[in-house]
């Protein structure tokens, strides 16, 4: 495999230093990122490429079931790395025989239930987390059983679970004598592109997936020098726009915007990746063209960019494999739906006809802005131009999420980051009513508890949180008009 870096990046010299450590990468030595590190069991991801050819057989056995029970849907629940290296692989691959795959990595009412309350006869769910204890796909799935339950179908011929060994999750599916692919204990969520996280749903859909671990492997051969000059031009940058003018890799930017984000935002330093499919907004921040920036397949892109973020980790002088502000957010979450079922979560909302004055009040000091929609990705898709608009607007890189999806990746760096963001936190008006089985609450109220939970944990790390409830479709209208 030839590999062609974009000559601005190919003409930085490499550094001996950083070419060092590239080499200690590749001999998985942990004591890089310093002492009493997650890196110490979280180094599997370096030899994937080859250890992961052990999963073809068992990948090959469950897609040749799938065949024989005419299975024509593939559903994925899962957050994070489970969901969005598998989204990246169906996106690239589309076409030519290759199955679409349906992401359920939201527990907007509307969403799930758009997704779910069909016949799903046809249908096979991966149910992926590597903890086990995740609790948007837990509730999806308590979903899933009843709704397969209630159409009289054998749960066995139509849930497959990825999980590590032992989790609560591959205890349940023994009971219920799933199918289960066990992870790779060593390998955390964001890095497992190349695990059983991201092939096991590649197999299902059509993607033969040793050709994505040929190319790991292929660009595993030259990989110091690339990784090397790519990490050094990231590291000179706070912020950064990714995005993919060819469309050559569509997802891709996503899929490092979590990698990046979650793995360097900590301690007060980082990097933030932005995911952009069009201009951006302001001349403040470069731009990484990912159709231009590297010639290679995306199986080698996932072993690259792996590389270069456990790079920028030393560079930071943090740890890239933990991510000690994510929990914050779990914990206010399931403070907020451990008080009484029905009772009115209590948020400060502003109303739509003062927040661009509200955000023009908290701008002074602040380097960007996060809008974090806790929305229907599809129903409420037209939100996603606000991005655009407030950059316009602003003159700052704005970032935009859909929640509790991003909770999973750039969630790390708005908390343990640089204290540099102003986020907008949208929820919205919702008349569906969909239970989650066994718990005391519905997806309504868990959705609006998790934007509510991220309030806090913003707010306790000492960031400014502007939130906004919105009436319905309508009121998403208004708000783009408060900036066109």
């Amino acid at each position: 495999m030839t590999f062609h870096l974009d000559p601005a990046i190919d003409s930085i010299p490499v550094s001996d230093q950083l070419l060092s450590i590239s080499q200690r990468i590749a001999t998985k030595d942990a004591s890089i990122w310093g002492a009493s590190t997650e890196a110490a069991f979280r180094l599997g991801w370096v030899d994937l490429a080859e250890k992961s050819r052990s999963l073809l057989p068992q990948l090959d056995s469950i897609a040749a079931a799938a065949r024989e029970s005419k299975i024509e849907e593939i559903v994925l629940s899962g957050m994070g790395g489970s969901s969005l290296a598998p989204e990246v692989i169906a996106k690239t691959y589309r076409g030519s025989g290759v199955r679409p795959l349906v992401i359920l990595d939201s527990t907007e009412p509307h969403f799930v239930k758009t997704r779910l309350e069909r016949d799903l006869s046809k249908t096979l769910f991966f149910v992926s987390s590597k903890s086990g204890t995740t609790i948007e796909t837990n509730s999806h799935l308590a979903l899933i059983e009843e709704l397969l339950s209630a159409q009289g179908l054998d749960q066995r011929n139509h849930i497959v679970v990825i999980t590590d060994p032992g989790s609560p999750l591959a205890l349940r599916a023994e009971a219920h004598d799933w199918r289960v692919i066990l992870g790779d204990p060593e390998v955390g969520g964001r890095f497992s592109a190349l695990s059983a996280f991201g092939l096991a749903p590649a197999a299902l859909i059509g993607v033969d997936p040793s050709l994505l671990l040929d190319d790991a492997a292929e660009m595993i051969e030259d990989i110091h020098g690339p990784a090397v000059k790519i990490a050094t031009f990231l590291s000179k940058h706070r912020y950064l726009y990714f995005s993919d003018s060819q469309g050559v890799l569509p997802g891709l930017a996503d899929w490092i915007e979590q990698l990046i984000a979650e793995s360097t935002g900590k301690h007060g330093t980082g990097l933030l990746p932005i995911a952009i499919d069009s201009s951006p907004g302001t001349k403040k921040v470069a731009t990484i063209d990912l159709s231009t920036l590297i010639d290679a397949p995306l199986g080698a892109h996932f072993i690259l960019w792996e590389w270069v973020t456990a790079l920028l980790g030393y560079i930071f002088g943090v740890d890239p494999f933990d991510q000690p502000d994510v929990q914050a957010t779990k914990t206010q979450t399931l403070e907020v739906l451990g008080n009484a079922p029905h009772s009115r979560i209590e948020t400060l909302f502003t109303p739509l006809q003062e927040i661009r004055e509200e955000i023009t009040s908290e701008l002074p000091g602040r380097e960007y802005l996060a809008i974090c929609a806790f929305l229907d990705p599809i129903r409420d898709s037209k939100i996603a131009s606000l991005r655009l608009l407030l950059e316009k607007a602003l003159q700052i890189p704005v970032t935009f999420g859909w929640g509790p999806r991003f909770l999973h990746s750039t969630g790390q760096f708005h908390k343990g980051g640089p204290k540099s963001g102003i986020f907008l936190s949208l929820t919205i008006e919702c008349d569906e009513v969909l239970p989650v089985p066994g718990k005391n609450y519905d997806f309504a109220r868990l959705i609006l508890a998790q934007a509510e939970g991220d309030r806090r944990a913003l707010m306790e790390s000492g960031n400014p949180v502007i939130s906004v409830h919105l009436k319905g479709e309508a009121d998403v209208e208004k708000l783009l008009a408060r900036f066109s």
